[in-house]
């Protein structure tokens, strides 16, 4: 009988500790976060501030997506047959005002629309490195990194090769490539 009952204290000695051990215990310490508002410190700018304007042949403009993010849309005028360059027709400069140096790449996303059969390709450079080449609607692929030190920019440039049957007058096609950065 002694047995017996060592047996059954033991066995419940053995079911409380697993209970215990499998029981889960959950602790809240509160953490506030607050969202303030800065501008970026790794921003495209127009390179026609530094004075390569090309007028109607390369257009920049920024815009709010409906995601919320900026949307930076540059239009590049190609003529039929003839590839076009256009220099540093946008900066990437580093505003980061606590002195971080940050890497960036141009890397291909997706494309947006359009019609392959008219462009041949669209070539990007970021500061001498790349191309970045996007043809036939394949759309990866992406530039070496480039250091960007405070107050400091590099150049972004494109050429396009517009086939000589594209119509005149529209939106061949429209492809996105990001600036992605890292500090």
């Amino acid at each position: 009988m002694q047995l017996k009952r060592a047996t059954l204290t033991a066995l419940l000695i053995v079911l409380a500790t697993l209970s215990f051990a499998t029981a889960a215990i959950t602790l809240t310490n509160i953490t506030e976060w607050h969202v303030y508002a800065k501008t970026p410190p790794i921003v495209k700018v127009d390179g026609d501030v530094f004075g390569y304007g090309y007028g109607k042949y390369v257009n920049v403009t920024t815009t709010p997506g409906d995601d919320g993010t900026n949307r930076t849309v540059i239009s590049v005028l190609g003529f039929t047959g003839d590839p076009v360059k256009y220099d540093n027709v946008l900066y990437i400069c580093n505003k980061d005002y606590q002195g971080y140096t940050y890497n960036v790449k141009l890397v291909a996303k997706k494309v947006l629309s359009g019609n392959w059969d008219y462009v041949q390709y669209l070539s990007l450079w970021l500061d001498n490195q790349g191309p970045l080449t996007i043809q036939n609607g394949q759309t990866t692929g992406e530039t070496q990194s480039v250091p960007v030190s405070p107050g400091s920019c590099v150049p972004v440039s494109v050429e396009v090769l517009v086939k000589p049957n594209a119509p005149t007058g529209s939106d061949l096609v429209s492809v996105e490539v990001d600036v992605v950065s890292t500090g």
